[in-house]
């Protein structure tokens, strides 16, 4: 626990570094810069500091809404301010000395003389802050992860705050896995039930920007208990040709290339990517299992040892064209594929004892699958812009299918009792097609408020068709499996509608919205002739407030009302055949799960430094969870049911600070309690626990072209419905080097430094203990090289400068 406990003091000893390093440099300086003509204030006007003596910058700042800047932390000297707009030249005020006696130095009023210059070239360059926080979501600029350069999205996401990636790919947010990811603001089939896998293989360099939305607003589908997590891909409007070229290589012969590019000659923009991923993915899982055997009324004891090697093969592609028609009508299209294959080969030892230790059963189980996936999405937009400025009108239509199939082969090896060796085959495909409709329009309301509307049509149609057989081995011959074999249709519409109106009202800030859906749900077994439907309404209101308390402090609160829908695997009665030893199946009577989620938070920002602190309480009711029972003396059946209600509060803090442009450091806590009422599963009373995480963050700049890297995370032991998880650790590492050229640089990372890395479980029932462990492959290397290249092109009079508004 000690790197723990050192967590903690680093996360003490970056605010206190703050106060000391005002001690020794206090002086402060002020002003304001009005127009000449008008005496009015002008916002967004730069400002500098400079040294008398060589001209050199020591602080920069930008005048607010009433004209006003403030330079905080000046050591004594001789100075000037310079200040100018864009378009102007620049204006210097009459030196001045910061000292003992002249700490506080107030310029009073600046006159900006419109004194215009000929622009023949304007270049604005600006450094993204790596993290910030507005009203309704938490946004993280990942271009200088080092992850981003090698990794994948998985690996780029177990350093977001807030955000937890487990050893198999699965996200959670807070603690609660049931969460909506988005790709560009917009649902993806990519993002399915196999996103996990989508996750581990999108280039992490095809990223700009991860959003955290733990409350999202009535705009945004209710899905996800969890919030959202928003992954906005690299899409440039510059005119002109650009792209980066990537290309590493690691351990265990793994390997992946990327290039992405852009082209905009002015009316149109065509942007692409593409990227292979070849992987390797052992895994090794163990797990002891005793539980009372309701036949003999005595202890059985089961211990499986898994071994599996898997070298997935991804591929991703992604283009995509922007028309401008007019300076009111633009069009777009956009075409997403992925495709993966793998085989995957596993060896399982099964071994079972009786209650006095003696072995009853050994064998093992021997798989082989060739597997593959392949998804492809299109989608159409079309924008127009009204006369008023902010008044737009979009259209947008989706079309995705799916494609996924398991060939899976087993052999049983009876060691004990010594029986002939036994086969049988599961075939397993899943299709499904989706197409979504939607319809936004914005409509601003005098000068600062904005009315937002929309509707949507949502419409899924899933096929699970599942083929078991074994080997008759008295003919010769494969026969079908009817307990193995079943087919199942999912069918669900969902039409909705919703309104958000927002406004600032001085310094305090409102949005508030309205999301009214009606759901239309048939499931079809049609092995068993079993036909459900379900449809229902719910309404959903958000509310998000603001208030700035200074400059540099906001207070923010909001609240939300979501949902998590059972999915198809969750509702098919008809058991998965994993091995002899264990079932899974749904469970056709789950009802969706809903939250009432509320949270208030305060932000501190100046300069490079950032403190946030937020406070949140969550209260759920038919909560969807896995359970597991024994159904014969020997066979665990994994399936799902509603909990009555499950509680938790918590405190979420995150500190940024930058230690004289040398290093950053970045921690991010979050502490919580969480009751669960599972009465419903058979207990007496409440289960209640805390539990706790931290990731923490250091750029250390050794060099004006070298940066290292440390990231870690960890997860302290978790309480589930019927146990708790373990807690988790891991450390990752990554340098780069920027060469002289500014086109090109070299990198290179370690993933789990330590060999820390593995997921433990433990179901504690009086009927079933089990202790789960999974582990995979450690200290993961890669090196590679980044390779940027581009032209800009001379922009036409029409061109007009271009913000990325997306979510």
């Amino acid at each position: 626990m000690k790197f723990f406990q050192l967590l903690l003091i680093a996360s003490l000893l970056i605010p206190l570094s703050s106060l000391f390093a005002q001690k020794e440099a206090d002086g402060t300086i002020t002003g304001i810069v009005v127009d000449k003509a008008g005496g009015q204030p002008i916002e967004s006007i730069a400002v500098v500091l400079k040294q008398k003596s060589d001209g050199k910058i020591t602080h920069t700042a930008a005048t607010n809404s009433r004209g006003v800047f403030e330079m905080e932390n000046v050591l004594p000297g001789e100075y000037v301010v310079e200040y100018n707009a864009i378009g102007l030249e620049s204006q210097q005020t009459a030196v001045f000395t910061v000292d003992a006696k002249h700490r506080v130095r107030d310029l009073g009023q600046l006159s900006l003389v419109d004194t215009t210059i000929k622009l023949e070239k304007l270049e604005v360059t600006a450094r993204k802050e790596a993290f910030y926080n507005s009203i309704d979501r938490k946004v993280f600029n990942v271009g200088k992860d080092l992850q981003s350069l090698t990794g994948s999205a998985s690996d780029l996401l177990q350093n977001i705050p807030s955000v937890q990636v487990d050893i198999e790919g699965n996200v959670s947010l807070r603690g609660t896995e049931n969460v909506l990811i988005l790709i560009d603001g917009k649902a993806s089939n990519l993002m399915g039930a196999n996103r996990s896998a989508v996750l581990e293989q999108l280039p992490a360099d095809a990223i700009d920007k991860i959003e955290v939305i733990s409350n999202p607003s009535a705009k945004f589908k209710p899905d996800g208990t969890g919030g959202i997590i928003n992954i906005s891909l690299k899409k440039k409007h510059d005119a002109g040709y650009s792209g980066n070229v990537r290309v590493t290589v690691g351990n265990d012969s793994r390997a992946n290339a990327s290039i992405t590019a852009n082209f905009n000659p002015g009316k149109y923009n065509i942007f692409g990517l593409y990227s292979v991923r070849q992987d390797y993915r052992p895994r090794f899982n163990q797990s002891n299992r005793t539980h009372l055997d309701d036949v003999t009324n005595q202890m059985i004891s089961t211990e499986q040892r898994a071994e599996e090697n898997a070298r997935p093969l991804s591929k991703i592609a992604r283009t995509g064209v922007d028309y401008k028609i007019n300076d009111q009508d633009k069009l777009g299209a956009t075409v997403n594929y992925n495709h993966r294959s793998f085989d995957r080969h596993t060896t399982v030892h099964n071994l079972t004892r009786n209650a006095a230790g003696v072995v009853t059963d050994d064998y093992d189980r021997l798989r082989t699958d060739p597997e593959y996936e392949k998804d492809l999405e299109f989608t159409t937009s079309y924008q127009h812009s009204f006369a008023t400025e902010g008044q737009e009108l979009n259209f947008e239509f989706k079309h995705d299918k799916s494609d996924e199939q398991e060939d899976n082969h087993y052999t049983n090896i009876h060691h004990f009792p010594p029986t002939a060796t036994t086969y049988d085959n599961t075939l397993i495909k899943n299709a499904v097609r989706s197409t979504e409709l939607l319809a936004e329009y914005t409509q601003p309301i005098g000068d600062e408020s904005k009315l937002e509307t929309g509707y949507s049509r949502e419409a899924e149609r899933l096929d699970m068709d599942f083929r078991g057989s074994f080997l008759d081995l008295a003919s010769g011959n494969w026969m079908p499996d009817t307990t193995k074999t079943n087919r199942f249709l999912y069918d669900s519409t969902i039409h909705a509608v919703y309104a958000t109106y927002g406004r600032p009202l001085g310094d305090f800030g409102i949005s508030a919205g309205l999301r009214l859906e009606q759901t239309y749900l048939t499931t079809n077994q049609m092995t068993a002739g079993i036909v459900d439907k379900n449809d229902y309404s719910r309404v959903y209101p958000t509310l998000h407030t603001s208030y700035r308390v200074s400059e540099t402090g906001q207070l923010q609160a909001n609240y939300s009302h979501r949902v998590h829908r059972p999915e198809s695997d969750d509702l098919n009665p008809y058991p998965e055949y994993q091995d002899p030893f264990n079932l899974r199946a749904g469970n056709p009577h789950l009802v969706p799960e809903e939250i009432h989620s509320v949270e208030a938070g305060y932000q501190y920002k100046k300069g490079e430094t950032n403190y946030l602190a937020t406070a949140y309480y969550r209260y759920q009711y038919h909560t969807m969870t896995e359970v597991t029972r024994y159904i014969n003396s020997t066979t665990l059946l994994t399936t799902k049911e509603n909990l009555a209600v499950n509680r938790s509060q918590g405190l979420e803090l995150a500190a940024t600070r930058n230690l004289n442009g040398l290093v950053t450091l970045n921690l991010n806590s979050n502490i919580y309690r969480s009751e669960i009422d599972a009465s419903n599963l058979g207990y007496a009373s409440n289960k209640s626990a805390i539990a706790w995480s931290a990731k923490f963050a250091a750029d250390f700049h050794a060099s004006k072209k070298l940066l290292v890297q440390l990231n870690t995370n960890y997860t302290a032991k978790r309480l589930t419905p019927q146990g708790y998880r373990m807690p988790t650790f891991v450390a990752n590492l990554g340098f780069r080097y920027n060469c002289a050229d500014k086109k090109t640089a070299f990198v290179a990372t370690v993933s789990d430094v330590l060999n820390s890395l593995k997921d433990r479980t433990v179901v504690d029932t009086p009927t079933l203990h089990d202790e789960i462990t999974r582990r995979r492959s450690a200290r993961i290397f890669y090196a590679g090289v980044v390779y940027s290249f581009g032209k800009a092109t001379k922009k036409t009079k029409d061109d007009s400068m271009q913000f990325d508004n997306q979510l």
